[in-house]
């Protein structure tokens, strides 16, 4: 019988993997704080001086982030912008 391989013991596929799942978790948290702010996706783009087309590619996940970004989003929505490492 031939053994199966973890696919997770791929390191491009577990890398890929941790990189979707840090996306997933900043765009569900900038969707939750946007909704939480009463916002549309074009008030916090507006607030933030970008086209709705970004908030909604931060939300999907489908893109990468900077602090900086992230920092906007914050002052956006009245909230402070705090990074944890754990």
């Amino acid at each position: 019988m031939k053994q199966t391989q973890n696919i997770f013991d791929k390191p491009a596929f577990a890398k890929k993997f941790h990189q979707s799942s840090i996306r997933y978790r900043y765009a569900t948290r900038i969707h939750m704080l946007r909704a939480e702010a009463g916002l549309t996706q074009s008030q916090l783009g507006e607030l933030m001086s970008v086209p709705q087309s970004s908030i909604a590619r931060w939300e999907n996940g489908g893109t990468n982030i900077t602090v900086e970004t992230l920092e906007k989003i914050a002052r956006a929505v009245n909230k402070e912008l705090k990074i944890d490492f754990q």
